[in-house]
């Protein structure tokens, strides 16, 4: 394993249609430098990330990033690790975040009366 997925950081509760950022978080473990990449899924729905791939240092970690919206049930994000062993890229890692579906709640952030009538 080169390529070891620190972290999935995603809210743990989302509404339907909202936008649900992921930050993929990847360590190297090579003792060496390499290219590490990320794609990850929810409910066979891929999730685009930032950068592409990146080089990362012996023993850094580094950060990809993506969003999705929200679909109207409970979705597990599965992330992927990759790194590129010269000629190819070689999956390493996986890991998965549960995101639940909550529903919005109406507030009230202010109360005016706008006719006012004396009986």
């Amino acid at each position: 394993m080169y390529a070891d997925i620190v972290e999935i950081v995603a809210s743990s509760k989302a509404a339907a249609g909202e936008l649900v950022n992921v930050e993929v978080r990847v360590k190297n473990l090579a003792t060496y430098g390499i290219y590490i990449a990320v794609t990850g899924v929810f409910d066979s729905t891929q999730i685009t990330f930032t950068p592409d791939y990146a080089s990362v240092n012996a023993g850094a970690t580094y950060s990809f990033y993506g969003s999705f919206t929200m679909p109207s049930k409970k979705v597990t994000i599965t992330a992927y690790s990759w790194y590129w062993t010269g000629s190819d890229w070689y999956q390493d890692d996986k890991m998965t975040k549960t995101v639940d579906l909550t529903t919005l709640t109406p507030q009230i952030n202010e109360f005016k009366i706008a006719a006012f009538n004396k009986v």
